[in-house]
């Protein structure tokens, strides 16, 4: 008698006894006869009590955890599922035992269908048994397989997988996350930090003269709840020596297009894409565009002027940003992709995006065209310069945005192009990789005019702009590259300041002070004065990847345990206080005011 899991029953001869281990999860009582459905990770199977086993069998409840002996049989062609993998067999039970009782579960776990799904709080709460579910289960065995592609690609290009501390020094973060802050028991008074990067122990590997490196690794973030966001995820980190940003991008490519053919079993065509920071902004309104669509936005600034719209007219002539974008969405016909209510809903989004309104016309035979029509006769002394200008087809939508801060109007019309592109769905391709290049090493606040870092001080400034450090240091480009995935962005890296004066200097152009720098970043530009080779690095956000790749939107979905919107955890209770006497005695901390 043969042991086996059962998704592997199907594999086996037809009277052959088989053993199998797993979870009731379907129950049928059919009088002469009881069926149930075993589960475990590898598949269901139908097992069949009949006899004195089905009299034995009626006290088995849902998610009981059996032992079946019994023979395997061919169902007869009226009871075949053709939707599972085992449908065409089923198991006689000879005999089976009870190995563990289960509680009535607190919601279905058969149940696929998403409506139907309980809440995000009680899946949290009860995750071993949301991720017993075959779409959880499915999420989990994709990841692996991704994870496990990745490997063996950086295996075999000479990568040492290696690991970075945890409990690490508190650093300066000028991305603005937040650390996790752990108290140390030994040293009282004193905390370590979680890291949230490997950034600075990747660049000491390198010091080091470890050549390439790669790990899967956890980082923590204390930043606020937001709905894409973890406090805690996955990154495939890699830092490689005497390379320039080309060689990591290629490598970046071959390990994704390795991924697709052996995970997805799909051609991946390499190289990617690439844009400059400052024509994506300008195109497409963010850093990282959905090029799935290549709508692009239209400065109207100059013809929003000259128009009678006094509400893009007084932006205009305050010095603000008045954008357009054109969608074919043959609207008014009977196969338009967005109706009235639609655009109207659309508006409202727009507010919650930071946009003070959002103005919508149409083109219809040969003319701008609106509701109200008050807004589109507002336009006609400038209709003929704004058609000539967008180009719109006969049914197309008009989306017209303004706002005295540009960046507050990119940030909102960025997010309106792609939620109407997604809408719309005419991508060019469902995977859309992109790379965006030389990222601004400083950027000026709008309303303080203060200079403040774009980004992670680390990131080495191109040759062509080292020059105006000085005199402009927002002119300053930095060798960074971010991989953006159908207008997400999956990934980020650069090539490193490898000079200690440089990277000092970065660092007083960012406002901290001598005292500070050295408190907080002296051993790492102590150890770049050891002779630092050139050396960069990217780290792509694995939850995110594998979720895009799976065609699912949430990154929870693809993570075993983790936190709700307020970064709690259901499942434990996560974060709880910690009892005074034990702060006091282990930590010397005292809680002065509890919230």
């Amino acid at each position: 008698m043969q042991q086996m899991n059962c998704g592997s029953v199907k594999d086996v001869r037809i009277g052959s006894d088989v053993i199998l281990y797993g979870w009731a999860r379907y129950i049928r009582d059919h009088g002469g006869k009881l069926f149930i459905d075993l589960a475990d990770r590898y598949g269901i199977v139908q097992i069949v009590f009949e006899g004195e086993t089905k009299k034995r069998a009626e006290e088995i409840g849902k998610e009981y955890v059996l032992k079946i002996q019994g023979k395997v049989k061919r169902r007869s062609k009226d009871a075949i599922d053709k939707d599972n993998p085992t449908g065409k067999i089923e198991v006689i039970v000879e005999n089976f035992e009870i190995i563990n009782k289960s509680k009535i579960p607190p919601f279905e776990i058969t149940e696929e269908k998403e409506k139907y799904l309980p809440s995000e709080f009680l899946r949290f709460k009860y995750r071993y048994l949301d991720l017993r579910r075959r779409k959880m289960l499915n999420n989990v065995l994709f990841r692996d397989r991704i994870t496990k592609a990745f490997r063996k690609f950086f295996w075999s290009q000479d990568f040492l997988e290696l690991e970075t501390p945890f409990l690490i020094r508190d650093t300066y973060d000028a991305s603005g996350s937040r650390t996790f802050l752990v108290p140390s028991r030994i040293h009282k008074g004193k905390f370590y930090s979680l890291p949230t990067s490997p950034q600075i122990y990747k660049q000491l590997c390198m010091i080091a003269g470890l050549g390439n490196y790669f790990q899967i690794v956890k980082v923590f973030r204390d930043e606020d709840p937001r709905e894409d966001r973890q406090p805690e995820f996955t990154q495939l980190d890699l830092e490689t020596s005497f390379k320039d940003e080309k060689y990591i991008q290629h490598l970046i490519e071959a390990s994704i297009k390795y991924v697709f053919k052996h995970v997805l079993g799909r051609d991946l065509k390499t190289p990617f894409p690439h844009i400059e920071y400052n024509v994506a902004m300008e195109k497409y309104g963010n850093d990282k565009p959905d090029m799935r669509f290549k709508n692009e936005l239209v400065d109207i600034t100059d013809i929003a002027a000259k128009s009678d719209y006094n509400i893009i007219k007084s932006i205009a002539e305050k010095n603000g940003k008045v954008k357009a974008i054109v969608f074919d969405a043959d609207y008014g016909s009977k196969n338009a992709k967005l109706n009235e209510k639609d655009m109207l809903d659309l508006v409202e989004k727009a507010k919650g995006w930071g946009l003070k309104g959002l103005t919508w016309l149409y083109f219809k035979d040969k003319g701008i065209r609106s509701k109200p029509e008050s807004i589109a006769k507002s336009l006609e002394s400038v209709s003929a310069q704004l058609i000539k200008r967008l180009h719109p087809k006969e049914g197309s939508i008009i989306l017209i945005g303004a706002d005295l801060s540009e960046s507050v109007l990119l940030a909102g019309i960025s997010k309106v192009r792609r939620f109407v592109g997604i809408k719309i769905g005419k991508f060019d391709t469902d995977f859309a990789f992109l790379w965006v290049d030389h990222f601004p090493v400083f950027e000026r606040d709008e309303l303080t005019g203060a200079l403040q870092p774009a980004h992670n001080p680390f990131v080495a400034p191109t040759e062509e702009t080292v020059k105006y450090l000085d005199t402009e240091p927002e002119k300053v480009l930095g060798k960074r590259y971010d991989l953006v995935l159908n207008g997400l962005e999956v990934g980020g890296g650069s090539i490193r300041i490898n000079k200690p004066e440089l990277q000092y200097k970065i660092l007083k152009k960012m406002g901290l002070s001598d005292e500070e720098i050295q408190k907080s970043l002296g051993f790492l530009i102590e150890a770049l004065s050891y002779g630092a080779p050139i050396h960069g690095g990217i780290a792509l956000g694995l939850d995110r990847f594998v979720a895009v790749l799976a065609g699912q939107d949430d990154i929870k979905d693809f993570i075993l345990f983790p936190k709700t919107k307020k970064n709690e955890s259901p499942l434990d209770n996560s974060p709880d206080r910690i009892s005074d006497k034990r702060l006091m005695e282990d930590f010397n901390i005292k809680i002065e005011k509890p919230l």
